[in-house]
């Protein structure tokens, strides 16, 4: 049994970046035997077990061969014999193809250093299109190492991936999954990937532009870009309901007319409550010519105590409201 540090913390490690994730394969042993020494099931299609102690991730090498569609389409071989060199083929690139041995000796068998010294994604073998997601994750890394370059070949495997129909075979979870692992370094860079390869459709087919700059905070920068594609970006993903909500009053705000009359302005401002201030103050920030306008308006209005007048009037309470809103309005103009 020989253990292997692999992947993006090699990686990493090589281009001088701190990783927080390791993971580890294990070459030469079996599912009893890490069992046995106390390291925790956790894969489902293939052994990937827990450390007892670290927590990380040690999977038996294994070999795939494709045998369906979409990222779930292989059957795994794991077994004592698998070699290093055979579990290193299956990766997606060569810079994620470097194994370490415990001693620190890097094994490159497909030489990974030299496309990391020359800044290119070269994906490993022609297995690469035979899974949709490494499309996206060719994506993402460019997002995480904008100044890398795909290598020609690898761009005609992006082709044919983008020329397949499997992209619509990834689940929306997967695909959210890479696009918020893109957003903590470069999300427009990995959104122009996607679009510069052909491989927007079915996920991202929506996207027709995108901003110069974007906000850091991913929900913002999601409201940023839903704006300029009419609101229909991202319809198709798993999104988060932070996201979902900043979006409804992003879209209230920048169709929001103050020059229209009275009643207009009413129906646009009656529904607001205390519990949408936090979304209100963070979005009319990108709203500067309607912004003190809007949140006088809103701050006065769901700070009033409308559960207090409604024991001591007998009117309706849905009138009153209208009636403070009005005199709160016409205060501003």
């Amino acid at each position: 049994m020989k253990i292997y540090k692999v992947g993006g913390a090699v990686r990493d490690s090589l281009l001088g970046i701190d990783s927080k994730d390791k993971d580890w394969v294990v070459i030469g042993s079996t599912v009893e035997e890490m069992l046995s020494k106390g390291f925790k099931k956790v894969g489902k299609n293939f052994p990937v077990f827990l450390h007892p102690i670290t927590n990380e991730e040690y999977a038996l090498a294994r070999t795939e061969r494709k045998s369906g569609k979409g990222y779930k389409g292989f059957d795994f071989l794991f077994t004592p014999d698998i070699t290093l060199e055979e579990d290193l083929m299956r990766r997606d690139l060569t810079i994620n193809a470097i194994a370490e041995d415990e001693d620190g000796k890097i094994i490159d068998p497909f030489n990974g250093q030299a496309d990391l010294k020359n800044k290119t994604f070269k994906h490993v073998s022609d297995a690469f299109y035979e899974d949709p997601l490494r499309a996206l994750r060719i994506a993402r890394f460019s997002a995480q190492l904008d100044d890398f370059k795909i290598h020609d070949d690898t761009k005609k495997a992006l082709k044919k991936i983008s020329d397949g129909d499997e992209l619509k075979d990834l689940s929306r979870e997967r695909v959210w999954e890479e696009t918020i692992k893109a957003s903590k370094y470069n999300l427009i860079r990995y959104l122009t990937v996607i679009i510069e390869h052909g491989l927007s459709s079915p996920w991202f087919d929506t996207l027709k532009a995108l901003p110069e700059e974007l906000d850091q905070n991913l929900e913002i920068a999601w409201c940023q870009i839903s704006e300029l594609n009419n609101f229909k970006f991202g319809e198709k993903l798993n999104s988060s309901e932070s996201i979902a909500k900043r979006l409804v009053f992003w879209k209230k705000f920048s169709e929001f007319d103050i020059n229209e009359d009275i009643n207009y302005k009413l129906k646009f401002f009656k529904n607001f409550s205390q519990n949408n201030n936090k979304f209100v103050s963070e979005i009319l920030v990108f709203f500067p010519e309607i912004k003190n306008y809007c949140s006088s308006i809103i701050n006065e209005y769901t700070q009033l105590n409308f559960g207090a007048l409604a024991e001591q009037i007998s009117e309706n309470i849905e009138t009153v409201k209208i009636n403070k809103l009005k005199t709160i309005i016409e205060n501003h103009e």
